[in-house]
């Protein structure tokens, strides 16, 4: 299953490049390596940076960061040892705000 994306802003034009800001809510199963995340899901044709933030937790899995790999386009997933979320753990009810840079 696919996270829901919202669009809180559409993109802006900030100096050079664009920014929009979304609300990522997550499925059920965390996939290893992390869950898809496009820069068309966020309003851009490519993404150059973005910052991640936990917003809200739920599920069964106490996640204390995220992360966007924009090389890959997933959104990744980290516990407090920092290590990545358990393949198909629970993720449920976690919302992250993901404000990100680009064209």
């Amino acid at each position: 299953m696919a996270v829901s994306v919202s669009l809180d802003q559409r993109p802006r034009a900030m100096g050079s490049e664009m920014r929009s800001v979304a609300t990522v809510t997550m499925d059920s199963t965390y996939p290893t390596g992390g869950e898809p995340l496009t820069a068309k899901e966020l309003g851009l044709r490519y993404v150059n940076s973005a910052v991640a933030t936990v917003s809200a937790v739920g599920g069964t899995v106490n996640v204390a960061q995220a992360s966007y790999d924009k090389t890959n386009e997933k959104l990744k997933l980290f516990d407090e040892t920092p290590a990545e979320v358990a393949n198909a753990a629970d993720v449920s009810g976690i919302k992250l705000q993901v404000i990100a840079y680009g064209k």
